[in-house]
């Protein structure tokens, strides 16, 4: 068996990593997903890894070029991805609201994480902060 690692173009919900590692270990995509979920929430590690392998891992069909250009070509559809998902919740009525709403929930993963650190400071004080930020905005959008 000779199988490559690349992103799958049919089996993807953001960008293919997920389908394509499925494919590349020989199995379940559904079991890929949950592990970088896991990573995700238990060591943080999910999402940069995600990233990493979304810039680095060619999409089926493109695995002539060399790395370089592969790199340099998932690079930028990441950045017109990110643009256009930044646009799309600009234009959303309800965009500042969901923002402040993803601020106090990723505050409360992390003060709820670090709550052993009785004495406020490093990541109880990110914690707080961000929480503290998303009940502005929300505050703000009411009046």
């Amino acid at each position: 068996m000779n199988a490559r690692l690349m992103r799958s173009e049919t089996d993807k919900m953001f960008a293919g990593v997920c389908g394509g590692l499925a494919v590349y270990l020989g199995v379940d995509s559904v079991f890929v997903r949950l592990a970088f979920a896991l990573l995700i929430f238990t060591g943080g590690i999910g999402l940069p890894l995600y990233f990493l392998l979304m810039i680095f891992m060619p999409k089926e069909g493109e695995t002539s070029q060399n790395r370089n250009e592969i790199v340099e070509k998932n690079f930028n559809e990441l950045g017109e991805t990110i643009s256009s998902g930044v646009e799309q919740a600009r234009q959303h009525p309800q965009g500042p609201t969901i923002a402040a709403g993803l601020l106090i929930l990723m505050g409360v993963y992390f003060l709820l994480q670090n709550l052993s650190w009785l004495p406020i400071g490093g990541p109880i004080l990110w914690a707080v902060l961000l929480i503290a930020a998303g009940i502005y905005l929300i505050i703000r959008r009411s009046s």
